[in-house]
């Protein structure tokens, strides 16, 4: 199951689908848009603050097992995409709208969160 961030995914947002995967027995695969660590983001909303605005911190890193130019998804069940801030800019890399057209035609499971449902739409 490929797992897709970026830097300023959510860190629970991430890290949650990360390890119940491996507690159901799947083998997650974190790909990003390179091989690196990357930055994750923690959100919250205080008590004192509109329930609809969100605090943003430093979070926990990741590293990824694979970056988007070398993934062949048919080697993929199905994919998932984290929330945060990534969406934002990596829905735009060429390499990650190759695989998810394929996970869509091809009725894999698909999975986001958050801001990843940036990366389901057109």
């Amino acid at each position: 199951m490929l797992i897709i961030v970026g830097d300023a995914s959510e860190t629970v947002d991430t890290l949650y689908p990360y390890f119940r995967l491996q507690e159901d027995d799947f083998e997650p695969v974190v790909a990003g848009p390179e091989k690196q660590r990357y930055h994750m983001v923690m959100h919250e909303i205080p008590d004192d603050w509109d329930g609809h605005v969100t605090r943003e911190f430093e979070g926990y890193t990741l590293q990824s097992d694979i970056a988007f130019r070398d993934v062949n998804p048919e080697d993929y069940l199905g994919i998932f995409f984290s929330g945060g801030r990534a969406p934002e800019y990596i829905r735009y890399d060429p390499d990650l709208v190759r695989i998810t057209k394929h996970f869509f035609e091809t009725n894999k499971p698909i999975a986001c969160v958050c801001h990843g449902v940036e990366m389901c739409g057109d």
